[in-house]
């Protein structure tokens, strides 16, 4: 009984926390409900919205609080309101914005003598104009699944009203998403009638489906059918000039890749690699970008839209997702009879339950290194093969320690990490600790850790920025390109990694291809390119990981490194530069030799052909 009873009192926290999450869902519920029945009202007997009719503008930007023409143009972002509304009176058959700054009105703008603009004016809104002003809006309808499924054809002209009236309304105090972009981005839609039917094709795999050549030999039907749905006027041309690029044509050998290509991070420079690889052994690669974050992918996904078009794909994507997940989050309409891969990096010894569920739906799964693959190979029933990567060095321009923020003169250690992934697995804090025991006060060096993403773990910033208070660690907290991430690498003396595990260990990679020398735990994917002769390995310990982290459950071994030699290892580096140099060097030949993009492209090429089902004469062809 006493049983019983314990079981019920901790059963209860639960179902008082389930009663409470009642409310919040049902008002969620009654404002989706309330957008989508005023959005079908809108739509149903409110004439569409239009960005060019300045009195129409002006009431929705008004009814938002806002002011209507801008008052001045002190800033970027009135500059580009202030564009908008002298294009308002602009003959519309010109195409005003969507035309460019070669276009008539843009001619107009910034060469003509009767511009209103001054020649500074001119300038920066040349600039501006080029960084396409409309992709932070773009960008809402692409990313939020949410705006989606209230808005579902919020593009087109008759749900355009709806959709600007949220964006102006909800997007611009949630999302941070300027004024200038929102209105931007409605005028580049009214300037072309049938951008709007492009884009809803790419965003929908219904359509796709309907529609499988919509942008080349089956446009004429499509905008015809277009038209008849959503009440389009689409002038002629448009079916010789889709608003898009052409869609792939469907290869026997050819590859749709799906990756976060727009997310900063390992796997988007993993997905960009295996592009090259691809392309490299002439393979058609049917690139398919499937949003991250709202708040963190870059802006631009022009290409990387559309269904699956060939008979084989590679997913580099988290296992958490399931494949009819990534379909609609990539907004592709999946391809029957498919054979997919999934390419994943994992970094213990042991794969979660979950991801032997998720494999199941795959013919193979790839593991870039043996330490993956012989994870993946104990926990899942489906085939596993070790894919060694090609490595490329994204192209950089060198820059001075001062663009960076760093003194000129120190001995500089570097480790990059990004929040998003678990610190306490890639262990700065061991790192601060052999650097602190390697050089004492007075001494000329300095530990750099750069953060992407701190925001994600304020407690873990915290820690760091305690360290750097004590002085000798320097923190840079900044969302880096990959040509700028390679020149701070470039700028610096050795890279260091006390991990705990490392699946692959890109930095690590990139620096010794530069030349760099490397101190490392001397465990998991990163041996695969290192060794004592060619990189500084550092000893370590087997030990359970303590307590439960995201991703990684608790008793699951991993490497606790040796401190004291890692700290060894930097004083040797710092105090013999001719040997460092010299194992650099043969740790640049090995990294060239294993991680080889040619052979890597042979490889990838062989083992597609072969689960296409394509003979090995005409493989060779």
């Amino acid at each position: 009984m006493e049983g019983a009873g314990a079981t019920r009192a901790r059963g209860l926290p639960a179902l008082l926390r389930m009663f409470r999450l009642v409310p919040r869902f049902t008002l969620k519920l009654a404002h989706m409900t309330r957008l989508v029945l005023r959005s079908w009202y809108s739509a149903r007997f409110c004439p569409p919205f239009d960005i060019y009719d300045s009195s129409d503008c002006a009431r929705e930007l008004q009814n938002a609080g806002l002011c209507w023409p801008p008052e001045t143009a002190s800033d970027d972002e009135s500059l580009l309101l202030r564009v908008i509304h002298l294009a308002q009176s602009w003959p519309r058959a010109d195409r005003p914005i969507a035309a460019g700054p070669g276009g008539p009105f843009g001619r107009w703008l910034l060469g003509s003598p009767d511009s209103p603009l001054d020649v500074e004016e001119r300038e920066r809104i040349r600039e501006l104009w080029r960084a396409r002003p409309s992709l932070a809006a773009r960008r809402l309808w692409h990313h939020l699944d949410h705006l989606r499924a209230m808005l579902p054809e919020g593009i087109l002209p008759r749900w355009r009203r709806s959709l600007f009236q949220w964006m102006v309304r909800t997007a611009r105090k949630v999302h941070g998403t300027p004024v200038s972009s929102i209105v931007w981005y409605f005028a580049e839609l009214a300037d072309d009638p049938s951008a709007g039917a492009d884009e809803m094709w790419l965003d929908t795999p219904s359509w796709q489906k309907a529609h499988p050549r919509a942008l080349d030999s089956g446009r004429g039907e499509f905008l015809a059918w277009a038209t008849g749905k959503t009440s389009l006027k689409v002038p002629s041309d448009s079916l010789a000039a889709p608003a898009v690029r052409p869609l792939e044509t469907a290869h026997p050998a050819g590859v749709n890749l799906f990756g976060h290509f727009c997310y900063p991070s390992g796997l988007s420079e993993a997905a960009w690699q295996m592009r090259k690889a691809l392309e490299a052994a002439g393979v058609p690669v049917a690139a398919r970008d499937m949003p991250a974050t709202v708040n963190h992918d870059r802006l631009d996904r022009e290409g990387m839209r559309g269904p699956e078009v060939h008979p084989v794909s590679i997913h580099l994507l988290p296992p958490e997702h399931t494949l009819s997940d990534i379909h609609r989050r990539s907004m592709c309409h999946p391809r029957a009879g498919a054979r997919r891969v999934a390419v994943w990096y994992w970094e213990l010894e042991r794969a979660p339950a979950l991801w032997a569920k998720r494999a199941r739906a795959y013919h193979e799964i790839w593991a870039p290194t043996r330490f993956i693959r012989d994870s993946f190979a104990a926990s899942f029933d489906v085939p596993v093969r070790a894919m060694t990567p090609g490595l490329n060095l994204a192209p950089f321009t060198p820059r001075p320690r001062a663009w960076f923020g760093l003194p000129e003169t120190p001995f500089l250690v570097l480790f990059s990490f990004d929040m998003c992934s678990v610190m306490e697995r890639k262990n700065p804090l061991a790192l601060v600790r052999a650097f602190r025991k390697a050089f004492r006060h007075g001494e000329d060096a300095l530990l750099v850790l750069k953060v992407s993403r701190g925001d994600h773990n304020p407690a873990a910033m915290a820690l760091l920025r305690q360290e750097e208070a004590q002085g000798r660690v320097v923190i840079i907290d900044k969302v880096l390109s990959r040509a700028d991430t390679n020149a701070l690498t470039a700028c610096c003396d050795t890279y260091a990694s006390l991990h705990r595990s490392e699946g692959f260990g890109l930095a690590m990679a990139e620096a010794m291809l530069m030349g760099k020398p490397v101190v490392a735990t001397d465990y998991s994917g990163n041996r695969d390119f290192m060794t004592k002769r060619t990189s500084y390995l550092t000893g370590y310990r087997k030990v359970p990981i303590a307590r439960d982290l995201p991703q990684y459950p608790a008793g699951i071994p991993w490497a606790e490194p040796d401190e004291e030699e890692a700290a060894d290892h930097l004083r040797r580096i710092f105090e013999r530069p001719a040997e460092a140099s010299a194992v650099a060097l043969r740790g640049q030949g090995l990294v060239r030799r294993i991680l080889d993009p040619v052979a890597a492209s042979h490889r990838l090429r062989q083992r597609l052909a072969e689960l296409a089902g394509i003979p090995a004469q005409a493989r060779a062809a």
